[in-house]
């Protein structure tokens, strides 16, 4: 398929399975109930998710924080597979046209398998190739967080198989060559978020050989790249390094996270039948009546104040592309801290604020050279519970020096691609922002 003929069945399958989604009081939800005692909101089947509310105290880099806020309970484990075959020694992956609710464009391209546990009970297309993969290939095959700030310590199973047998390929689904996925990628809200965490597992081995000499000796920031990418590349910080400083952080950070009654979220209460913070419109949680291509239901949902924006800073450090990560502490990750993109935000927050209060890193991004940016997408998070909610992600190039230079980014660490990628293959390493952001910087090595 070209990519307009992709583009084609996207829309194709979004006309299909048209989605409705009109907004309605969370107490009018169909199945839905808040506990009088907890206000906890859950469903009657005890399924799907359960919203209740987070308390964190915490040091972190020197700030002190005591906030709380609604979190996600979703203790079932997520399966989110790609299946991975060879045609004519080109790399292919079965994609789905996958239509959420919360997306903003209809349908994009999800991974062979999203499902959680619970689907077990429904027939799911192609789940068995994960569960049983039998004697065929395991590519990658680790557990992975969701997003902290939302999820209380919610974790997904990210696997790739391989198959050399035909596979019947159902209506809904399409093989797709490894680089045609890579570059839609970089056309907005056409791949998910889903899709990105899995893909990102992939070694880059598989990508392809670079062309002849572009990572031996060449100046510019693709021969840096690719010289990245390779396990020896001369790094910055070793990894061992690297792994204890993250263990450091995780060791002496002080935060203490406690899950409470939502009712105890004392800022946070119902509105309108809603749920929204008193003072501040950060996010608000909304009752939902959907209906997607004839499925009907209702739900919660949680529709975001504004877009956010996820940046890796990259810089060439003696002819080998480095990555700016940061030590993340969220309070839904299981381990503490992961490593983070070099910014994370919502810009929109600071529009009215002097460039002296924005986050680290926001004003360079402010003022950098169009040329300084080597990839931009639009991705949508979690399309399943959230209503258009949207980062903008970017690798950003800059000439910053930071460590060493005294002015106190000691919780940033230089790390070559190659080790990330390492660092991916293991659990809690990674937060969803970096890997969609790892994700990039192998749709840019793919690129050619």
């Amino acid at each position: 398929m070209t990519d307009e003929e992709v583009r084609a069945w996207l829309v194709a399958a979004a006309e299909r399975t048209p989605a409705q989604v009109k907004e309605v009081p969370l107490d009018a939800l169909d199945g839905w109930q808040a506990d009088p005692a907890t206000g906890a909101i859950s469903h009657r089947d005890g399924g799907f998710f359960t919203i209740e509310a987070m308390e964190k105290h915490a040091t972190v880099h020197g700030s002190i924080s005591h906030t709380n806020y609604p979190i996600i309970i979703q203790p079932d484990m997520g399966t989110l597979g790609i299946l991975l075959k060879d045609f004519a020694g080109v790399p292919h992956l079965l994609m789905q046209a996958k239509v959420e609710p919360g997306n903003e464009g209809g349908a994009q391209l999800g991974p062979t398998v999203q499902a959680t546990w619970s689907n077990r009970d429904r027939e799911v297309p192609y789940l068995s190739y994960f569960t049983d993969p039998g004697d065929r290939r395991i590519i990658a095959d680790v557990r992975q967080s969701e997003q902290g700030s939302w999820f209380f310590r919610k974790r997904n199973r990210n696997v790739i198989v391989q198959v050399e047998e035909d596979v019947e390929v159902l209506d809904g689904y399409r093989w797709l060559p490894l680089g045609q996925v890579y570059a839609l990628l970089a056309e907005s809200d056409t791949v998910n978020t889903s899709a990105c965490s899995v893909l990102s597992c992939l070694p880059f081995s598989l990508l392809g050989a670079p062309e002849e000499g572009a990572g031996d000796g060449g100046a510019g920031l693709r021969p840096a790249l690719l010289r990245s990418c390779e396990p020896g590349a001369p790094a910055r910080h070793g990894t061992t390094e690297i792994l204890s400083w993250l263990s450091r952080a995780r060791t002496y950070g002080d935060m203490n996270v406690e899950r409470i009654h939502l009712k105890d979220a004392g800022m946070w209460h119902l509105s309108e039948g809603r749920l929204t913070h008193r003072q501040f419109q950060f996010f608000d949680i909304v009752g939902a009546d959907i209906d997607l291509g004839g499925d009907h239901w209702t739900q919660p949902m949680i529709r975001t104040a504004a877009d956010g924006l996820v940046v890796f800073l990259v810089r060439n450090i003696g002819g080998v592309l480095h990555v700016l990560v940061n030590s993340v502490f969220e309070g839904g990750y299981v381990d503490v801290a992961e490593l983070g993109p070099s910014l994370q935000c919502i810009p929109s927050f600071y529009d009215e604020l002097p460039p002296d209060a924005y986050p680290r890193f926001l004003k360079e991004l402010k003022e950098a050279d169009p040329a300084q940016i080597h990839f931009e997408t639009k991705l949508t998070d979690q399309a399943d519970i959230f209503q258009a909610a949207s980062s903008r992600y970017v690798i950003l190039e800059t000439d910053l020096e930071l460590e060493g230079s005294g002015d106190g980014y000691g919780d940033f660490r230089w790390v070559t691609i190659a080790q990330l990628a390492e660092l991916n293959r293991h659990s809690h390493y990674l937060n969803q922002q970096s890997r969609n952001l790892l994700c990039c910087l192998q749709a840019m090595h793919a690129a050619g």
